[in-house]
């Protein structure tokens, strides 16, 4: 099963298992009852959220089963993760996840591979894959002047002059 990164736990707040997370997700993953994992010891730790709260720049949240600071103060500095199974946003048909896209091979409209997806930049006016081709980066926007066809294997570009 694979597992996707959407929050990281700073510290403990309080007596009553109430964990300061750090969202890293652009969907929210922290609503009641639904279902997460904490590595912990390089095992995923299933959790349920039982309530979440705003705090400044974070949530407060606490998990059914652990609420007490006794019982959470081991996963300070833990990351926390949704399951393949358990995302079901509604993406539309020309939205990705950002670790869908990673790792990627670049095709161009000549079929000629054009490097791989090492990472995604987001800036307001638009994503940029950052593809390393021939030891250089390649900053390509992801919109739909550049990106043509995103598959299993490949993303297929419209390669314009001066992009390489």
């Amino acid at each position: 099963m694979k597992y996707y990164k959407c929050g990281h736990i700073m510290t403990t707040h309080g007596l009553k298992g109430a964990l300061k997370i750090k969202d890293l997700s652009d969907f929210d993953r922290f609503y009641k009852d639904s279902t997460l994992y904490i590595l912990y010891k390089n095992e995923y730790i299933k959790v349920k959220v039982f309530n979440k709260t705003n705090f400044d720049n974070y949530y407060l949240v606490t998990f059914y089963d652990l609420l007490d600071i006794n019982l959470v103060e081991k996963y300070k500095n833990c990351d926390i993760y949704v399951s393949e199974l358990d995302r079901n946003d509604d993406l539309d048909e020309d939205e990705y996840y950002n670790s869908d896209l990673l790792g990627k091979e670049i095709m161009n409209q000549n079929n000629e591979i054009k490097g791989k997806v090492i990472e995604i930049r987001e800036y307001p006016t638009c994503n940029y894959l950052v593809v390393n081709y021939n030891d250089k980066n390649i900053l390509i926007p992801f919109n739909k002047q550049f990106i043509k066809e995103v598959n299993d294997k490949y993303i297929v570009i419209d390669e314009i002059e001066g992009l390489y």
